[in-house]
């Protein structure tokens, strides 16, 4: 009886050092993978916030909102020069935001606007021409669930309607940046708290577009970026989120 007792006590303990081992292992492991993914992330911010701006945030017009569907991870801010001096602000260029500090998800809806699906929008009324077409409708929720709509119909994109003998469809419809609006609690989508400058009666962001370097930007500018290459002003830089 004794005999047993001992060898239960100690079958019972050599289990409990087993799963405490285990235990530890697992933890060391969760630890080491947080650390690297840690680095991965400030890694991109680094390489981000030491990036040329100017290179930075040439919008790509021949990028297509099919492109932009998925999530998207807020990795930096940015104020240029000539909106710095305009506005009367201090700082400018690339601006560290908190890491996942916001994350963008964007969809493309088709032929959300059209009246009759099955034709699809009317995109020239004068020639009665009816095409497929796709509106932008996104979620800017921040860490704290706060939450911000991003809207854009397919008229708001520039190149809305090339109506002509050797017309493509495919070729022709939100292409480059876009017109957009964002609607939340704050005006200015909370710019001063994701990167601690105050900007004095600051309005709310308004374009959206690819770059070039394959990043999202959600941003506010005096010139129609829609139509024509101008000052990026200020606002969001994004970084696609890779699906695991």
């Amino acid at each position: 009886m004794v005999f047993s007792d001992i060898c239960g006590s100690t079958a019972k303990e050599r289990s409990f050092l087993i799963m405490k081992k285990l235990l530890a292992l697992i933890l060391s492991l969760v630890m080491a993978l947080a650390m690297v993914l840690g680095c991965f992330a400030m890694a991109e911010t680094t390489s981000i916030l030491d990036a040329d701006m100017d290179e930075l945030l040439v919008l790509d017009r021949e990028s297509s909102l099919n492109d932009w569907e998925g999530e998207w991870v807020l990795v930096a801010a940015y104020i240029t020069a000539d909106f710095a001096e305009e506005y009367d602000v201090e700082q400018s260029g690339l601006l560290a935001v908190p890491e996942n500090a916001a994350t963008l998800t964007i969809t493309a809806l088709k032929d959300a606007t059209a009246n009759d699906k099955e034709l699809g929008t009317m995109v020239d009324v004068a020639s009665y021409i009816h095409d497929h077409t796709y509106d932008l409708s996104g979620a800017l929720t921040f860490s704290d669930e706060d939450s911000y709509t991003v809207k854009s119909a397919w008229d708001e994109w520039a190149n809305n309607v090339i109506a002509k003998v050797d017309y493509d469809p495919e070729a022709s419809y939100n292409r480059g940046p876009a017109k957009t609006h964002v609607k939340g609690d704050d005006d200015t989508v909370r710019f001063a708290d994701m990167t601690g400058v105050e900007i004095e009666d600051m309005e709310t962001m308004k374009y959206i577009g690819m770059t070039t370097s394959g990043y999202l930007v959600l941003c506010y500018s005096d010139d129609n970026l829609a139509k024509k290459d101008g000052d990026m002003g200020v606002g969001y830089i994004f970084a696609r989120v890779e699906a695991e």
